[in-house]
């Protein structure tokens, strides 16, 4: 064996300094004082003498009292004159230093001295600073069932340093290899948490840890983002899981409680199987709805944007058209009464009124209603023309189809002004041919109710339409609107601009015209057969009345027949009359113009139709409303024909 050898000092003995052992007393918060005894650090060389210079010096720690003030500390250290500052290094390096003295004076001090730094270095993270290790030995020995908690912060760090040390090696050019090794390091070391512990608080930390590692190893700002992103989708997935497993766990439950029902006595049962079907299906539905509707909730969401997005634009012009002339043509906004059915109850009880003079005709033998300045069969209306003047009237800004008081008031001044009548008297004469070859001559007296119907271009004119308002009410007028409201014109096809009769029929009848002016006027005519009838639009040339169609029938032959610029079937027949231009009936030829009187009109002849004879017994005319523009038989009632008019 080796044996230690004492070094023995010359005329000195050896004196070795020893202190006492530092006390750490832990207390409460803020309460903690340190304790010790006056520390001695000696010099290298010990022989020199107690107080000689360089020898040795005292060091001494205050002791602060529990109840001490911070003041006295302070002016305890202002007349010291010297700082007093000691922590965990000051106690260390006077320890090593008395140490080493001691080791020194012995064989073999060296390696004594090596083997105590390496267990000093191995044990400094344990020791800690001197207040953080009194606080650390105070939670230990107080509670150490949170030892769990603490385990399960150091998996938060492990990630944190994890995430930290992704990030360094990012700026070095490493990024993907960073992020997978940490990854790995961090899944590992949370895992041996998880399965100590087995805290699902963990493995949502560690999820997120690797998620943000992963974005941070991108870019900056980049990587926050994806970063983000991964933690969002990973945590949805573990959502999911814990939703499944409660979901399962409420199933499984619910089956237990109803076989421990069934374990009951049958008078005791109160579950049964169709309640049991029942909350499992309701269990699993709220479980496959709620995921369900977080797919389908943006889908709706963008799907209302979107229509948002083009009903706004839509909504503005609805509301446009509803504030013009056009609003008729639109759903109601209201329910109960429209445009149309007060305008019709108007005049209902306009011709009401009409007819009740007529029937009662007190003083007179008869009576009569004679529409002045009709030309056509049958009973005219101006109704439409009613509903296009109120709406470019009264419809310009307003919303003239919502009927209250004020809008009422307003189309039945409009239908007073359209719809009139004055009542007249007269005697009429007819002599019948008797069987014997006598006559009778019998007298009638009369009361004439003359109803006067205005179109809506005669009342443009006296209300003063401007160029506007007159290019609103033609719109209005279209064949294609008035269809809309309910215009159902007469004839054969009912169609604008449709002839119903063929070419090869035509030409039939044409065959036997000789040429000229006359074939040329009936050819127009026989092609305009079908077309719809209407006075308003007697000048458009997809319309016809009596009149224009004779009119332009000449004019297409190259005569005009109007008189005194007026095309009614009055003036045309009186403008004939006076250029001698007329016939008798037995003498009718092609192209002769035949005019009738059907009822009072106050103009000349009473005349109120008119047709262009085109040989064998037919002629062409527009025969009204319900008929349109038609090829047939000259009436048989030849007391009707008051003229015939030859143009050419």
């Amino acid at each position: 064996m080796r044996k230690l050898k004492i070094k023995k000092v010359d005329d000195k003995p050896m004196v070795i300094h020893t202190k006492q052992k530092a006390k750490i007393h832990t207390h409460e918060p803020k309460q903690a004082s340190i304790k010790g005894s006056n520390i001695y650090t000696v010099d290298r060389d010990p022989t020199k003498k107690k107080g000689a210079e360089g020898s040795h010096r005292k060091s001494t720690v205050h002791k602060v009292s529990k109840d001490g003030k911070l003041a006295m500390l302070r002016n305890s250290m202002k007349n010291a004159n010297q700082s007093i500052k000691v922590n965990n290094h000051s106690l260390r390096n006077a320890g090593m230093v008395g140490g080493k003295v001691m080791t020194d004076q012995i064989e073999g001090g060296q390696e004594i001295q090596q083997a105590s730094m390496i267990m000093c270095e191995a044990s400094r993270p344990v020791t800690g600073t001197a207040s953080r290790g009194a606080e650390l030995f105070k939670r230990q020995a107080i509670n150490r069932q949170k030892l769990k908690i603490k385990k399960v912060d150091a998996g938060k760090k492990i990630a944190k340093k994890g995430a930290k040390d992704v990030a360094k090696n990012t700026a070095k050019g490493t990024a993907k290899k960073v992020a997978k090794e940490s990854s790995k390091k961090v899944a590992k070391e949370t895992a041996k948490v998880i399965a100590k512990e087995g805290s699902k608080v963990v493995a949502k930390t560690a999820t997120t840890a690797v998620a943000t590692t992963a974005g941070t190893s991108v870019s900056p700002g980049v990587g926050t983002v994806i970063g983000f992103a991964a933690g969002e989708v990973v945590g949805e997935a573990v959502a999911y899981k814990m939703d499944e497993m409660d979901m399962k766990n409420n199933v499984r439950s619910r089956k237990i409680k109803f076989f421990l029902d069934k374990m009951k006595a049958q008078d005791e049962q109160t579950d049964s199987l169709a309640k049991l079907v029942k909350d499992i299906f309701l269990q699993k539905g709220m479980f496959v709805a709620k995921y369900v509707a977080k797919l389908v909730l943006p889908i709706l969401l963008g799907l209302v944007l979107l229509v948002s997005v083009v009903a706004i634009p839509v909504v503005a012009i609805v509301g446009t058209i509803y504030n013009s002339p056009f609003a008729i043509f639109l759903p109601p906004l209201e329910d109960g009464d429209t445009v149309t059915t007060v305008a019709s109850a108007y005049v209902a009880d306009f011709n009401r009124e009409v007819n009740e003079l007529k029937s009662n005709h007190t003083g007179y033998d008869d009576g009569k209603i004679v529409y002045v300045g009709y030309e056509g069969e049958g009973n005219p209306s101006n109704y439409y023309d009613i509903l296009a003047i109120y709406m470019v009237k009264y419809g310009v800004g307003d919303t003239a189809t919502i009927m209250n008081d004020t809008s009422r008031g307003w189309l039945k001044t409009v239908v007073d002004d359209m719809c009139t009548y004055s009542t007249s008297s007269g005697s009429e004469t007819e002599t019948v041919e008797n069987e014997d070859g006598t006559t009778t001559t019998t007298t009638t007296t009369y009361l004439y109710v003359n109803v006067k119907l205005k179109s809506c271009y005669t009342m443009a004119n006296e209300y003063g339409f401007t160029q506007e308002q007159m290019d609103l009410l033609v719109g209005f007028m279209s064949p294609e609107n008035l269809a809309i409201l309910g215009y159902s014109p007469g004839g054969g096809s009912g169609d604008p601009g449709v002839c119903s009769l063929t070419e090869a029929e035509i030409q039939a009848v044409l065959d036997d015209i000789p040429d000229g002016a006359a074939k040329d006027a009936c050819d127009f005519a026989l092609h305009r057969v079908g077309y719809p009838y209407s006075q308003d639009l007697r000048h458009s040339g997809t319309h016809f009345d009596c009149s224009s169609l004779v009119y332009y029938a000449w004019l297409d032959a190259g005569v005009d027949i109007s008189y005194g610029g007026a095309t009614t079937a009055g003036y045309e027949a009186q403008g004939l009359a006076n250029s001698g231009k007329t016939t008798v009936y037995e003498d009718m030829q092609p192209g002769d113009l035949i005019f009738f009187s059907y009822e009072e009109t106050d103009g000349y002849l009473d005349i109120s139709h008119v047709g262009i004879y085109v040989g064998n017994g037919k002629m062409v005319d527009a025969r009204g409303t319900a008929y349109g523009v038609v090829y047939r038989d000259v009436p048989p009632n030849t007391g009707a024909i008051v003229m015939i008019g030859r143009p050419n």
